[in-house]
């Protein structure tokens, strides 16, 4: 059986609701649908990134996203002038939220994040209906295989103290090696997961 060609800007539409959907209380939901959607194009775009889509006929119920190249990816973003332009013009005169992009981007070049490995799982997300059905396991070790074809044994997981992904992450695997704050009086933990 043939599986049907999925559209690109629809797929990448999907991935930003139900990156939005499913992390409610994060900073990048805060941006919009066309951010994300703008952002999981270059991550999926760019040879240092992935992007790992799971879909059940049309309807997409999980994905995830790593890279080994941070900075760059954001840098990508910025050779989408106008759509990055149409996307944060609603924040333009948002301080809070021009803030937290400043944090996210120290956070990204700063002393403390470069002392571990580079390549990150940036996201990952399955839809309420199909949560507990190892979904997140399948997309996890998925991404995992992705670095590991590209000669990369570990990566970071930054993740909010507060999140039930951390006991996810540790049944994955993952160590816990230590705590930042990427936006102020809001602590996170970084995990190690080898490969």
């Amino acid at each position: 059986m043939l599986k049907k060609k999925i559209d690109k800007t629809q797929m990448y539409l999907d991935v930003a609701k139900l990156h939005i959907n499913s992390i409610k209380d994060g900073f990048l939901p805060s941006l919009g649908v066309k951010f994300l959607a703008l952002l999981y194009r270059c991550i999926d775009e760019a040879d240092f990134s992935t992007l790992i889509v799971k879909y059940r006929g049309a309807e997409l119920i999980g994905f995830v996203s790593g890279t080994f190249g941070t900075s760059s990816l954001y840098k990508l973003m910025l050779a989408h002038p106008i759509e990055l332009t149409r996307a944060l013009f609603m924040i333009i005169f948002n301080f809070k939220k021009i803030k937290k992009i400043i944090q996210i981007h120290n956070h990204i070049t700063g002393k403390k994040r470069r002392k571990y490995p580079q390549a990150e799982l940036l996201t990952i997300c399955v839809h309420p209906d199909y949560r507990r059905k190892g979904i997140a396991n399948e997309l996890y070790k998925k991404l995992s295989n992705f670095f590991n074809s590209k000669s990369i044994f570990e990566f970071v997981i930054v993740v909010g103290q507060s999140l039930k992904a951390n006991s996810f992450y540790i049944n994955q695997g993952a160590k816990l090696k230590d705590t930042i704050q990427v936006h102020s009086k809001q602590n996170s933990n970084i995990f190690i997961q080898k490969i």
